[in-house]
């Protein structure tokens, strides 16, 4: 059995503030941010590929409102819950958030790692953490 992934992607984080600039019109801007993803299986023994396999978190950041691998491309690849990974989730944590000129926060959520495709942080169902 090989190890199989499925894409997290976040398309737009903004935040929306009113200017002194522009009066009592709110503008809307986008939110940087780094963002780790760790899962909650640490170590597998896996029998099916003969291998000890290691979970690290992964890190990725929001560029502009989207998220985004280190490298720049859009979306982060993870491993999938099947197989020897059945049952994995990832918490998703926010951090050096900065919008509205300043740097703030965004809260933790928690996800299950699907078999395959892609899971939208904006819309996905969110577990407890």
């Amino acid at each position: 059995m090989a190890i199989t992934y499925f894409t997290v992607t976040q398309p737009l984080v903004h935040d929306v503030e009113t200017s002194d600039e522009e009066g009592n019109q709110p503008e809307i801007h986008a939110v940087s941010a780094l963002v780790t993803f760790t899962p909650s299986i640490t170590e597998v023994q896996s029998a099916s590929i003969d291998a000890t396999i290691l979970m690290r978190p992964i890190v990725g950041r929001l560029e502009d409102g989207i998220l985004k691998a280190i490298d720049g491309t859009v979306g982060i690849q993870l491993v999938a819950g099947t197989g020897d990974f059945e049952g994995l989730t990832y918490r998703v944590d926010y951090s050096k958030v900065v919008f509205d000129k300043a740097e703030r926060s965004m809260r933790s959520l928690r996800f299950a790692a699907p078999t395959s495709g892609t899971v939208n942080l904006n819309i996905c169902a969110r577990l407890q953490l």
